[in-house]
């Protein structure tokens, strides 16, 4: 496998000697845009050639700032049109034929004349412009880039000029995610774009806008141009309002493997109804994260929270597979209800199910430098769990007037969990000399319940740039746990010892938190706002834990522990007030001010008389932009934990003791934020530059000591001194020439800095761990016929320490992903998928590299593609793993975790779109269309 990167490579140019050596055959048109009545430059007008016998188009470019365009890539002795488009100007035409004796046409300065007629009044339908900016939205016409008849959106939007859509399906458009897709103006599907651009065919839509957010806009109308998320409109046809898409698919495989589900989401006007349900044990969700915030309605109701894993996902809470480690079996279901009111009030509500079984087996390697030897820790680790977990959220949102809106997004989540572990530990000195052994058997059962929403009101005004803006939210959670250890530990050093625990740790947790933010925009003069808000957050804390140890002659744990119990309740105000002005002078925004933070905390402990602590900070606060670039400085409050303040130890890992600080003060962090996001259109040329630090006063450190026995106690405390840097920059380029060829390529380099406070043993170190990763891409598409990418990444860490007490660490990781597909013959498509990776210097017992081959065929058959039937082999070299390692502190940690291995599945899948067709005689929509 060490060839098969230089060998796909290889493969790729040898497949497409066109893209090598077609620009020296090819001739371009150039020139200058100017308005012809103020003779100022026109930026961003459509310069499109199409042949003039059929008016097929063969390529576009857009004018740059100053008004340059140049269009490269045409065919010489050929007739041609040049049709240059802008809003308010009338259309310029222009005949003409390049040959190889001069293939370069400069048509000078091209003045365009004014008007006051819609572009689409003066363009016949074969000459409309591919892309047109319309103020501050760019719109694409679906017609002027070619798909296959089976194509879905993701695919028309591949063939977008700025726009990028990667394995995972994630959306961006020049450079910045695209984390909405409207269907008509209306969040028809939600608010992520993946299951519209996966679902949706691509015949069906007629435009494609792209704009920024207006709902974040209006939130935060100060928000750097830069962080706003950018919203997909799709324009339809006409006559598709009604109808219904989704899918239905069932498998089974060797090793009793199996999966199977149905997503089905039927809409009518502005009413759309979904249902799904899903199971498998192939770890791995049963949809796409896309499919259900998109179909499934996530969005509609509100996402308070978001977790994924490199396999799986988790949306509120609820896990919808391949979120653990090991193996999963997962299963789930829901309906989601949205619907908008005659008075334009939109309306949403759910209900989905998560339920996940786990398996994990795992192999730890943790050596520690010491002062004069080294501490080696390999653990293994068995555990199967159990979770449950129920979600029910909705959503209202109501425009009041033409200059008000309010939206509240309520939900509700009840989860159960129960883990079972079985965890083996042995301690090295010197790898050679057994300090202790420990077996530790644990069982948890834990219920949690949150009850958590968010509501915001805007308001405009008449006076322009007066603006109101509310947002807020409300969270509850409730957390109940039965923590049972069974250990036994045998120390061999300073001398031969043995100890048991055998307890019950009864923990119960109640939060709340309510916070409010508000602010108002004032204009004064031109080009000056004064810009005022009020940020206002209550906490309330609740932690209580029992402790109990066993009693043999009641076969319970009823005898209280007094030293390991405790009950801790806390509750406070944080409020941040920030004035400041906007001052706007062409494409330089200034915005200088000045954050008053306040936080007054209440402490109540069992054990100990209550702390009042009331903290008052003066922050500066800036942000400046010029053109694409960014910067900013702020500074942010943070309290410590609540599991950080309890005075009283966590012994249920007793080789790893944990105590808390109830003397612990809140960190502040100055931070500075600096990007760059820039898309070239003549270049298709996308390049971005992202630079970050921040410094810590009274950072969380974890003050450790190890015990003569190998124990470890932490206990945190307040440290200065601790600072972060990270850096990324990247930069890609699109080749999308006529003719169905498409190319890519992109390179990307990160890095970072931690310095960090150690203090281990009573001695302190100051360690440096720095980060450093380069990667580069690769792909290319042949008329939809032959798809090919190829990723490499490199990661260098390394660790430095200003004692000699502390040994440095270097490691270096690989990894790289090959995905080939082949769509030949028709309606057969061929996969595979191959990962590697490699890690320096494994320990012995620990594997340094491993790789995953899948490959499957899938055959398409009736109407429109809609049905296939996929054979699969995952795992195909039967090598598969999951192994990754860390530095931090004074350790390198190395953990490897089985994972499935090769097994072969088939799969039946039935895609349903039906919009607005009759079917049958009765002219009902059926579910499937045979």
């Amino acid at each position: 496998m060490k060839n098969f990167l230089p060998f796909t490579l290889l493969l790729m140019f040898a497949l497409c000697p066109g893209a090598s050596f077609s620009q020296s055959q090819k001739g371009e048109v150039k020139g200058v845009l100017t308005d012809a009545e103020t003779n100022e430059a026109l930026p961003y007008a459509t310069v499109a050639v199409y042949t003039a016998h059929d008016t097929a188009m063969v390529t576009f470019r857009m004018s740059d700032e100053k008004g340059v365009f140049r269009v490269p890539g045409l065919p010489v002795g050929q007739g041609l049109r040049a049709v240059i488009t802008m809003m308010s100007f009338q259309v310029y035409r222009k005949e003409f034929m390049l040959s190889a004796e001069q293939p370069a046409l400069d048509l000078g300065e091209v003045k365009l004349e004014p008007s006051s007629e819609l572009l689409n009044e003066v363009l016949i339908v074969a000459e409309t412009p591919p892309v047109l900016v319309r103020n501050d939205t760019l719109e694409f016409n679906a017609a002027s880039f070619k798909t296959l008849p089976t194509a879905l959106v993701e695919d028309l939007l591949k063939k977008l000029p700025g726009v990028s859509v990667d394995a995972a399906g994630n959306i961006s458009v020049n450079g910045k995610a695209v984390h909405k897709i409207l269907v008509d103006g209306k969040e028809f599907f939600g608010s992520d774009p993946k299951i519209a651009s996966r679902n949706l065919p691509a015949d069906v839509i007629e435009k494609v806008q792209v704009m920024n957010d207006p709902e974040v806009v209006r939130r935060d109308p100060h928000l750097p141009e830069s962080e706003i998320p950018q919203v997909v409109n799709l324009t339809f046809k006409k006559g598709i309002k009604k109808g219904m898409f989704g899918k239905v698919y069932g498998g089974f495989g060797t090793d009793n493997r199996y999966e199977g589900g149905g997503l089905i989401n039927a809409f009518r006007d502005t009413t759309q109804v979904s249902l799904l349900g899903y199971s498998n044990n192939l770890n791995r969700p049963g949809f796409g994260m896309g499919d259900m915030r998109k179909i499934g309605g996530f969005d509609r109701s509100g996402l308070n929270s978001i977790m994924m894993s490199d396999r799986g996902y988790e949306l509120n809470g609820v896990s919808f597979g391949g979120t653990g480690e090991g193996v999963e079996q997962s299963s789930g279901g829901g309906v989601n209800f949205n619907t908008v009111t005659k008075n334009g009030i939109k309306l949403n509500l759910q209900y989905f199910y998560g339920g996940i079984n786990g398996e994990v087996n795992q192999l730890i390697d943790t050596r520690q430098s010491l002062a004069r030897d080294t501490l080696t820790t390999r653990r293994s680790r068995d555990q199967r769990s159990r979770s449950h977990k129920h979600q029910i959220g909705g959503k209202l949102d109501w425009k009041i007037d033409s200059l008000t809106d309010f939206s509240f997004r309520p939900s509700i989540m009840l989860g159960q969990n129960t883990i079972k572990q079985e965890e083996n530990a042995n301690t090295y000195r010197n790898a050679n000399r057994l300090v202790n052994e420990s077996d530790n058997n644990q069982r948890s059962e834990e219920g949690t319940d949150s009850f958590s929403g968010t509501y915001s009101l805007n308001r405009l005004f008449s006076k322009k740039g007066r603006v109101f803006n509310l947002f807020g939210n409300y969270e509850y959670n409730t957390v109940l746990q039965d923590r049972y250890n069974l250990a036994l530990n045998r120390f061999f050093e300073p001398h031969p010892e043995t100890s048991q625990l055998n307890q019950l740790r009864d923990e119960s947790r109640d939060n709340l938190g309510i916070r409010n933010n508000i602010s108002f925009t004032e204009p004064l003069v031109e080009n000056l706002s004064a810009v005022i808000r009020l940020n206002s957050q209550y906490f309330r804390d609740e932690n209580a834990i029992g402790t109990y140890a066993y009693a043999p002659e009641s076969n319970e744990y009823d005898r209280r522990v007094d030293d390991l119990s405790t009950s801790f309740d806390r509750k406070g105000w944080r409020n941040y007030v920030t004035t400041g002005i906007q001052w706007k002078k062409g494409k330089l925004t200034v915005q200088p001010g000045v954050e008053f933070a306040s936080l007054n905390i209440e402490s109540d402990f069992r054990e100990r008389k209550p702390i009042d602590q009331d903290y008052f900070y003066v922050f500066p606060s800036l942000r400046v932009r010029w053109q694409d670039l960014n910067l900013s400085y702020s500074a942010s409050l943070r309290e410590p934990g609540a599991m950080d303040l309890q005075p009283v130890v966590d012994n249920t890992n007793p080789l790893f003791i944990r105590y808390g600080n109830p003397a612990l003060v809140p960190t502040v962090t100055h931070s500075v934020n600096l990007n760059l996001y820039k898309y070239d259109l003549n270049r298709a040329l996308n390049y971005n530059l992202h630079a970050y630090t921040s410094i810590n006063q009274n950072d969380i450190t974890r003050e450790r000591t190890i015990e003569p026995n190998g124990v470890q106690v932490t206990r945190p405390v307040n440290t200065d001194g601790n600072w972060y840097a990270s850096g990324s920059a990247r930069i890609s380029k699109d080749f999308k020439y006529e003719l169905g060829r498409q190319f890519s390529l992109g390179a990307s380099a990160g890095g970072s800095f931690r310095k960090t406070l150690i203090i281990l043993n009573e001695v302190q170190s100051y360690g440096q761990m720095r980060n450093f990763w380069p990667s580069v891409n690769a792909g290319f598409n042949l008329h939809d016929k032959i798809e090919f990418s190829q990723s490499l990444r490199l990661n260098f860490s390394q660790s430095r320490y200003e004692q000699d007490a502390f040994e440095n660490y270097n490691t270096v990781s690989r990894t790289s992903t090959t995905y080939l597909v082949l769509r030949v013959p028709k309606r057969v498509v061929w996969e595979a998928h191959f990962e590697h990776w490699h890690t320096s210097d494994a320990v012995p017992g620990l594997r340094d590299s491993y790789g995953r081959l899948t490959a499957a065929v899938t055959f398409l058959f009736l109407k429109d593609d809609r049905a296939q039937l996929k054979l699969s082999v995952y795992d195909l070299l039967d090598q598969n793993l999951s192994a990754s390692r860390s530095i931090r502190e004074n350790m390198v940690e190395d953990v490897q975790t089985t994972v499935l291995n090769r097994y072969g599945m088939v799969t039946f899948i039935y895609n349903i779109r039906n919009f607005g067709g009759k079917v049958g005689s009765t002219g009902r929509n059926t579910l499937f269309r045979f």
